[in-house]
């Protein structure tokens, strides 16, 4: 069996695009388990500009007609065996329609993970364009997939609401807990650092909520600095916003950062905040927990069931910035009793447990082979 994933980009972990992380993970385990993989990115430049790896990648050039696939990508179409599986990673990709087209015709199974695009918050961005292109086009690529891989409850449950699909499973995401390097003692203090990490995307990461919450907390007379790293589009309003909420001086934007620099980064935090109004199953908290960080997270984030079952953080109950800064002054307590450190154990006992990356690739072998 030939294992093929798909993706827009280039599977480069070096970058903000957790779907890309994700396809890079899911070729880099699978590899290592000695399955035959490699990973086929439409991107708008053929360079291997990435890290090594051990697998192999083929880049096509993205088409500025969407009605068009590149060409070398329809030769390497034609050209697969019968037992080939491919693994399209993303929704509202029309290059990922077409491709299905041909797969399908051609006999070749494949599955199909939206990472989050077809939760009821996803399809509130963009909605009337989202219904007529999911109507015209992504219901068919669902009904032929093979298997329609979901990472999250949330998205899991929705999903009946816009097709049938009978041929679902839940699959989360994973985390390698060797990528994380050795760390320094963190140092004493009397002042707790909640942080963040990721695209600095307000509506996605719930951002405009987080900072917020934030102000509700500060205004209670608690001191605690906020750090957010990680970059986007968004930065500038966001960075507007501290201003106008007068929590400029407690909020430090580091921008993105990488590999063991990023780590190195958020490691230095007490509390990993994650207010997502809508995610897939996001790999930031896991890396966080990775590094034995409790995590504050909002239910779209998938995460809070495992959270509670654990005991690994604070899942907020509901999704606004007065629970936010509820759930912070349960941080501000937990800190001071100095019960986070239990908190932050238990954080990467669940990574371990229940998010082993070969684990949850040898699960997904068995829905390629089924």
């Amino acid at each position: 069996m030939k294992i093929i994933h798909v993706v827009l980009g280039k599977a480069n972990p070096d970058r903000m695009n957790g779907v890309n992380k994700v396809a890079y993970q899911l070729a880099k385990t699978q590899c290592e388990l000695g399955y035959d993989v490699s990973v086929w990115g439409i991107a708008n430049s053929v360079e291997h500009n990435y890290p090594e790896r051990n697998f192999s990648t083929r880049l096509f050039m993205q088409q500025s007609n969407k009605l068009w696939l590149d060409a070398a990508l329809e030769k390497e179409v034609r050209q697969l065996p019968e037992d080939a599986v491919v693994h399209l990673h993303g929704a509202f990709i029309p290059e990922f329609f077409h491709l299905s087209q041909k797969l399908h015709s051609q006999g070749i199974r494949y599955v199909y993970t939206p990472h989050g695009s077809l939760t009821a918050a996803a399809m509130q961005q963009s909605k009337l364009r989202k219904q007529v292109y999911f109507s015209l086009f992504e219901k068919k690529l669902i009904k032929n997939a093979k298997t329609v891989q979901l990472l999250g409850e949330q998205e899991y449950s929705y999903i009946d609401r816009l097709v049938e699909a009978p041929h679902k499973v839940l699959i989360p995401n994973g985390m390698d807990l060797d990528e994380i390097p050795a760390l320094p003692e963190k140092s004493e203090r009397e002042v707790p650092v909640f942080n963040f990490c990721g695209r600095l995307d307000t509506y996605h990461k719930g951002l405009d909520l987080m900072l917020t919450g934030f102000q509700f907390f500060l205004k209670k007379g608690h001191l605690a600095r906020l750090e957010l790293i990680g970059d986007g589009a968004d930065r500038p309003a966001l960075e507007q916003l501290t201003e106008s909420l007068g929590i400029r001086e407690h909020v430090i934007f580091h921008g993105a950062r990488y590999g063991d620099e990023k780590y190195q980064l958020m490691a230095q935090g007490d509390l990993f905040l994650h207010t997502s109004r809508m995610e897939g199953f996001p790999m930031a908290v896991l890396e966080a927990a990775a590094l034995g960080l409790p995590c504050l997270t909002s239910e779209p984030t998938n995460i809070n069931s495992y959270i509670r079952k654990f005991d690994a953080g604070i899942p907020l109950a509901e999704h606004t910035p007065e629970h936010i800064c509820e759930a912070m002054e349960k941080g501000l307590h937990f800190f001071k009793t100095k019960q986070l450190e239990q908190l932050g154990e238990n954080a990467r006992r669940m990574v371990s447990q229940a998010f082993d990356w070969r684990n949850i690739c040898e699960e997904l072998a068995g829905v390629y082979q089924a």
